[in-house]
């Protein structure tokens, strides 16, 4: 099997985990013995590699969502998006998948899996149209939420707003009504105006 088709599956494998709902995630590149590269949630054992930064699909918005639920720790969270992911797959494709982290996690798995004809690749490799299908649901979902979060306190600002707004007008009637007497024509017919604006949009 071709290097690069080992990656794409490797990466497929750890895509569902690169976006956690709730706070970034630390991963690490490590280098394998044959030049390929490895993804794992542990620092590399050789010392060499790199660490990478996974953000939330929803971005500082779903970070920073008030009413957004939290999770104890990031692993947590990729515990529950694996859950998740592999729940959204055939049990056939779960199986695959899960052979082939667990190779992946074996010393010498990735040159293994890179092997033509390996069967645990070939089987993964079948499901990767179902997997890269459950991983857009799955981000499709979490944007959702973010969205709505966002909806939500775009109508709680705008509601504030509005409250503000009628807060300074009874405040302008409060101050000319004793002088309403007084005004001219034009003036008295702008507070009737703000008057019934009031009744009508700030009950």
């Amino acid at each position: 099997m071709p290097l690069f088709h080992v990656k794409h599956l490797l990466l497929a494998a750890l895509l569902c985990s690169a976006a956690l709902p709730a706070s970034a995630q630390k991963m690490y590149r490590c280098p394998s013995a044959n030049g390929g590269t490895a993804f794992s949630d542990t620092p590399c054992t050789n010392g060499q590699g790199s660490e990478v930064t996974v953000k939330p699909s929803g971005g500082a918005a779903a970070s920073t969502a008030g009413n957004a639920p939290k999770l104890d720790t990031p692993r947590a969270a990729m515990d529950k998006r694996n859950a998740e992911y592999d729940a959204m797959l055939s049990p056939e494709c779960r199986r695959a998948r899960q052979a082939f982290q667990t190779k992946v996690d074996q010393k010498g798995g990735i040159e293994e899996l890179m092997k033509e004809g390996n069967p645990i690749s070939k089987a993964w490799e079948d499901c990767q149209f179902a997997a890269k299908d459950a991983i857009g649901k799955l981000n499709a979902r979490d944007q959702e939420k973010v969205a709505a979060e966002e909806r939500k306190r775009a109508e709680q600002d705008r509601i504030a707003l509005r409250k503000q707004e009628c807060a300074t007008k009874q405040k302008v009637l409060d101050d000319r009504r004793p002088r309403l007497p007084q005004l001219s024509e034009s003036d008295r017919a702008a507070f009737r105006a703000v008057e019934n604006d009031v009744a009508i949009n700030c009950r």
